[in-house]
């Protein structure tokens, strides 16, 4: 078998091709993997299947590693988003940022008077 595998390359000019038989749960694996190959590669890196993983830059993956990865990254993502709506509500008029009166939106800053004095010397 082996063999077989090893001597396909002759046959490339030709209208005869050798691929190997995965089994049915392998075959599944990898046709979920096909989209995140192409993906991969869309975006400039080198990706290609081996057996029922992905190759990505070197980086072998299977498909239960990078549901896990996808898992993660989108937990942090619902997290943020539930203590934001948690913490301003959109019904509530009294969390309006602008308010209508001018001078209620200006910003007191205090300032040193000796600061203040001394960048008036300078100039």
């Amino acid at each position: 078998r082996m063999k077989v595998l090893a001597a396909r390359s002759k046959l490339s000019r030709s209208n005869v091709w050798i691929t190997p038989d995965y089994s049915e749960q392998v075959s599944k694996t990898r046709s979920q993997l096909l989209p995140l190959m192409y993906e991969a590669r869309s975006q400039g890196h080198t990706a290609f299947l081996l057996y029922d993983k992905l190759v990505v830059d070197g980086i072998k993956k299977t498909l239960v590693e990078l549901l896990a990865e996808a898992a993660e990254k989108m937990e942090p993502e619902e997290e943020v988003e539930k203590e934001f709506t948690e913490l301003v509500p959109v019904d509530d008029p009294e969390s309006d940022p602008l308010s209508e009166d001018p001078d209620d939106q200006v910003e007191e800053v205090y300032v040193d008077p000796e600061v203040q004095d001394k960048e008036y010397e300078e100039y």
